[in-house]
Parts: structure tokens; C-alpha cells; sequence
């Protein structure tokens, strides 16, 4: 079994099979499994209970697909290990959804007998929420643009010294199983690629500080300030992730004038671990929109209020579907993070650009 070939499995699917099994823990204490419930009803011995089940299922499950995957890779060759990795993640993603999409309607059932409060529905809302500074300016961006155009311009500069065959993709032993012939648009490939990406974290960056204020069911004031250090956090994050891939892109290209397969490999694993234990890091800090994750109200001091039901337009829980809602960016109800109201097209817009950033990638490392 290859060193590399496991490192990603283990260094990055654990990971994250941790993180999606406790994300019922950290998501808002006023939505279970994509349903709208009450801050007392979320800690009621039922939901408890369906929360620690669901965290046992996904950790033996997504640990039986990780051995499984680990038990396959032994004997894999260059060619299968890739195969295998893109397997292991489908089956990785499908049993995630299916596991989700069960609790969900499960969900949807245990709220029919919980009790709530007879009481008009009400919302509160802090006024001045827009006018603080709710993310870091998309300005700090000048930083990967100012990198990217310097190692352009190195490139440019050195373009003679450049062998005439540019190697675009190495096996795990460092040998080279892709290559285009020298010229600039092929040397220049990452750079394009690179303000692709940047473009998209600026736009994350932005969708952050624009996107739709919640309502709170209690203390307002409280409910802002935490929101706000939410929002600054993630916004932080987003930077340094957009410097740290900016920094990564840029070795790759060096790594055409001083071919160091080893390091590359290396950076490429760190940064990616890297990414991924700060988003699990700060996952673990607070909860989805802010506030703590360990509650030590008592039960009566939870509210019974019943929060803003707009259940309808969140298709399987995790889908955000409101044509009459103008926001294109809204918090996740599931985890921590945005995701987008597919009744937009911008939404559309941006999903495809996704895709041409993935598929120009892969076109340009054939």
C-alpha cells in the first residue's frame, strides 16, 4: 500500500466523517435535522436521543466505507487508486444524503407530538445589525491577486528557460503521466485558474456579509452580537484559505522550472489538511450563526417560543427554494455555513461556474 495513497484517506475523509456525524450537535438549537423546533424542545430526551443515534450510525457507517476503501487501496495500482478514490467518495456522499433524507422525515414525525406553545408566532430583530462591520474587506484579496501577477510575469520572463513539454500530472512515484507542448496559454493555465478561484472566495466573502439577517425568538441584542462574531470568523477563514490555495497554485507553477515532485506532494496534502482542521476548528467553537455549543440553561429558562417556520421552503432540510425570498445567499439549516436560494439564477449562474472552474482544470492537466 502507498504512503500517499492512504494519507488523503485518512488525513481528510476522517476528518470529515467527524464533522458531519456531530453536525446535529452544532447546528442552530432551534432547527433539529432540517425542522423547525423550539430551543426547549431541542434538548428534550427524544431529540437527544435521535441525535446520538444518528451520530452512531455515521460513524460506523462512514468507518466501515473508510476500511473498506483502506482494504482496497492495498494491492490498487496508479491507475485503480484513482478509480477507488472517486468511488469511495460517491459511496462517501450518497450514504451521507440517505442518512440525512431518513432523519429528516424522521424529524418531521417526532415534531407532531411534541408540545408547543399556544402563543402567536413572534420575531425580534436588532435594527442596527447592518450598520456593524460584518466580514473583512474583499480588499485583503489585493494580497493573492498581487501573487498571482508576480509569479505571471516570472513566468513570462523565464518562458525560454521552460522545457518544451510542460508535465501537467505525475503518478504517486513522482513520474509524469500528463504533459502539453510549452506555450503561454499552457504556462499561464494556473494563473487563470487561480483568479477563477479567487473570484469565487470573493464572492463567498461577499455573500457572507450579505446574507439574510435572521430572526431571533429571544434577546436580540445577544442573538446579534453573536452573529456578528459568526460572520467575522468565517470571513477571516475564507481569506486565508483563498492564500493558502493562491500559495499552493503558485508552487505548482514554480514547479515547472524546479521539478521537486516530493515537496510538491507534500504541500498539496498539508494545505489541504490544513483547510480542512481550521473548518473543523472553528466548527468547533460555536455554533451555526453563533453562540455555544454546550448550553447550561436549565430547562426552564429555555424558550418554548416557536421560531420563524418556513420549513416549506427547505426541500429534504438542506434544500433552499423561495421565489419569493430576494436573498441569494442563506445560513445552511444542516452544519455550519451559507448555501445558496436555488429559485435565483444567479444561484445557477454560480453553480456553473463551479463547474467550468472544475472542468477547465481537468481539460488543462490532460
Amino acid at each position: 500500500m502507498q504512503l500517499f495513497s492512504i494519507l488523503p484517506i485518512i488525513l481528510i475523509f476522517a476528518p470529515l466523517a467527524l464533522l458531519l456525524s456531530f453536525a446535529p450537535y452544532v447546528t442552530r438549537e432551534t432547527i433539529s435535522f432540517g425542522v423547525t423546533v423550539s430551543q426547549y424542545n431541542y434538548y428534550t430526551p427524544v431529540l437527544r436521543k435521535l441525535r446520538r443515534t444518528f451520530t452512531t450510525v455515521s460513524l460506523i457507517g462512514n468507518g466501515l466505507i473508510i476500511l473498506a476503501c483502506l482494504y482496497v487501496l492495498r494491492s490498487a495500482n496508479e491507475e485503480s487508486t484513482a478509480m477507488i478514490t472517486s468511488v469511495c467518495t460517491m459511496i462517501f456522499i450518497v450514504y451521507w444524503s440517505a442518512l440525512h433524507i431518513v432523519f429528516h422525515f424522521k424529524m418531521k414525525k417526532i415534531k407532531e407530538t411534541l408540545t408547543t406553545v399556544e402563543a402567536p408566532q413572534r420575531v425580534k430583530i436588532d435594527t442596527t445589525f447592518r450598520q456593524n462591520k460584518l466580514t473583512y474587506s474583499n480588499y485583503w484579496f489585493l494580497v493573492h491577486i498581487a501573487i498571482i501577477v508576480a509569479i505571471a510575469i516570472i513566468t513570462i520572463l523565464n518562458y525560454n528557460a521552460l522545457p518544451n513539454v510542460i508535465p501537467m500530472k505525475y503518478d504517486l512515484q513522482g513520474n509524469v503521466t500528463s504533459s502539453v507542448p510549452k506555450t503561454y496559454l499552457s504556462v499561464l493555465a494556473i494563473n487563470l485558474v487561480q483568479l477563477g478561484i479567487i473570484a469565487l472566495m470573493m464572492l463567498v466573502n461577499w455573500s457572507i456579509k450579505t446574507s439574510k439577517q435572521q430572526l431571533a425568538p429571544s434577546n436580540p441584542a445577544q442573538f446579534a452580537a453573536d452573529h456578528i462574531r459568526f460572520r467575522r470568523k468565517w470571513s477571516l477563514f475564507t481569506i486565508i484559505t483563498g492564500l493558502l490555495l493562491t500559495i499552493l497554485f503558485a508552487f505548482i507553477q514554480i514547479n515547472m522550472f524546479v521539478p521537486n515532485q516530493v515537496l510538491l506532494t507534500a504541500i498539496s496534502l498539508i494545505t489541504s489538511v490544513g483547510i480542512l482542521l481550521g473548518a473543523i476548528l472553528l466548527s468547533l467553537t460555536g455554533r451555526q450563526g453563533g453562540g455555544k455549543i454546550r448550553n447550561h440553561q436549565e430547562d426552564r429558562e429555555r424558550s418554548r417560543e416557536q421560531p420563524v417556520n418556513d420549513d416549506d421552503y427547505w426541500k429534504l432540510g438542506f434544500i433552499y427554494f423561495n421565489a419569493n425570498d430576494p436573498s441569494f445567499t442563506v445560513e445552511k439549516r444542516y452544519g455550519i455555513g451559507w448555501t445558496i436560494n436555488f429559485a435565483r439564477p444567479l444561484s445557477w449562474v454560480l453553480v456553473l461556474l463551479i463547474i467550468a472552474i472544475v472542468v477547465l482544470s481537468r481539460v488543462l492537466s490532460q
